[in-house]
């Protein structure tokens, strides 16, 4: 079972509004919840300020004790983008770093109903809830995010990285429980990982003291390439063979998994960025994102690390390059052009439907597997609809100036339209070999997103201008949705 709390709690209902809470945990609970189900968990007891859900075995999926701690690590990255969310909707309350504290313990339970229909609420009993809610509440003196007893890490088998190691007491237990911070599970059966030092904090840590630090995953730390002199992070379970990437947030590798060969690639944050950095924001929220779209034509993660010092995500390995390089300075088939078109908007049509916006919508952010099938990533600046809409004010512009939205430039608010119009930039891209906008300043383009007319294509793909007058209006309202569009799509089988 998992014991989740909140901590200071106290602390967010003396600066917020009633209004203003309900809506910051609305968020919490909604993202927290969606974890939980995946996991097919149980949601035993909820309170304000902390919940205790429970997992039992589930025929075809993994042990009890490996979802617990997948759904523990995924609520502590939840933890991080509402941290971040906070600080961006409340800059002037001076409110604490919101933090979670995590305990996981294995045992026999009571479930009990209390209340009369329709009003009967499942609680889970037992010692087993008494000594997860003990280590959540331990959490904050370890400075750990995740405190699983051995008892629950032997129950989850191999794969489990861990870092630290120590022993909790209290007054009403008749043993100190041994526990392991937890950082990763991984899918396979690799072995146990650890450090080597061993902390004995038997009723010995005043409440509030601090463990101190010790980096299970240092992007800081590399390992040099005999062969070619490149050095690589060392991330256990996977052998990094080549960069294959970098962005202003983040550095992508090609690895190999090693139990079974497979190629991935993976993500992690750079390590000179900060926690409090937008950068990190950023892919804390590209990860609760992926990681919620289940789609063919939408980038798939396969692993993730969760740690206060550093976070990766493993995901699917593209060999067939980005849509830029196939379009060139020429363009693409027509016919290819209409699949990719499609295959995009299909795309759009999931990720809008979790009410998602992607807001840089770009060929370079277009990927292509090897049978050629186009995949959408990168969902570094992606963000929910309700917070776009939320949103009193933007600070700066997000996207990709040649791509970018009317309502981007502006700095106005964004739906699911904003997408529509950079995929009809997009689309005149591929079939033209051009950009829809030109100019050698950041200002003459954005002034010709604004004010130029929708730009014409050439006289043989006219018949397709009305598609590209309605994806890329200059008002929102006069363009199509996504799912309008697809049906639209649909409807023709070839390129017309």
């Amino acid at each position: 079972m998992v014991s989740v709390i909140i901590r200071d709690f106290i602390h967010l209902t003396e600066r917020l509004s009633s209004a203003s809470l309900t809506d910051l945990m609305g968020d919490y609970y909604e993202k927290v919840c969606v974890q939980v189900a995946q996991q097919h968990g149980v949601l035993t007891s909820i309170s304000n300020h902390s919940m205790v859900v429970t997992f039992s075995a589930v025929e075809g999926e993994d042990v009890h004790a490996r979802r617990a701690m997948r759904c523990a690590l995924a609520i502590a990255l939840i933890a991080y983008q509402t941290r971040f969310w906070i600080r961006q909707a409340f800059p002037e309350q001076g409110l604490d770093k919101f933090g979670v504290g995590i305990g996981m313990h294995c045992g026999e339970l009571v479930l009990a109903d209390f209340g009369l229909p329709p009003q009967v609420q499942t609680v889970a009993n037992g010692h087993a809830v008494s000594v997860a809610s003990l280590l959540a509440v331990k959490s904050r003196e370890l400075d750990w995010n995740v405190v699983c007893s051995e008892q629950a890490l032997a129950a989850a088998g191999h794969g489990v990285q861990i870092r630290r190691r120590s022993l909790i007491g209290a007054e009403w237990l008749c043993n100190p429980v041994s526990v392991v911070e937890v950082v990763v599970v991984r899918d396979g059966g690799e072995e146990l990982e650890t450090g080597d030092s061993i902390l004995d904090t038997t009723l010995a840590l005043d409440r509030g003291s601090r463990s101190g630090r010790y980096k299970a995953f240092d992007p800081t730390q590399f390992v040099a390439d005999a062969a070619g002199g490149q050095v690589f992070p060392v991330v256990p379970g996977y052998r990094c063979l080549k960069p294959i990437g970098r962005g202003g947030m983040s550095r992508v590798y090609l690895v190999e998994r090693l139990r079974d060969g497979a190629l991935m690639a993976l993500k992690f944050a750079d390590g000179s960025v900060s926690e409090d950095s937008e950068v990190l924001y950023r892919f804390v929220e590209e990860y609760g994102l992926l990681e919620q779209i289940r789609h063919p034509n939408v980038l798939q993660i396969h692993d993730q690390g969760v740690t206060d010092d550093a976070l990766f995500i493993v995901m699917e390995y593209l060999p067939g390059g980005t849509l830029k390089q196939l379009i060139g300075n020429k363009g693409m088939a027509p016919e290819r052009v209409w699949s990719v078109l499609r295959e995009m908007v299909r795309a759009l049509v999931e990720v809008h439907r979790m009410g998602i916006i992607h807001r840089d919508i770009k060929p370079e952010n277009i990927l292509l597997r090897n049978d050629g099938t186009a995949v959408l990533g990168d969902f570094g600046v992606a963000r929910r609809m309700q917070k776009a809409h939320c949103d009193a004010r933007i600070d700066y512009i997000v996207g990709t100036p040649y791509f970018m939205s009317p309502e981007q430039a502006l700095g106005e608010l964004e739906d699911e339209r904003t997408d529509i119009y950079s995929m009809g930039a997009v689309f005149f891209n591929m079939l033209t070999g051009e950009k829809p906008y030109q100019g050698d300043t950041l200002e003459k383009i954005v002034q010709q997103h604004l004010h130029a007319p929708v730009p014409k294509l050439p006289a043989h793909y006219r018949h397709l201008q009305y598609f590209l007058d309605r994806m890329m209006a200059k008002d929102k309202e006069d363009r199509y949705s996504a799912t309008t569009l697809l049906h639209m799509l649909e409807e023709i089988a070839e390129f017309p």
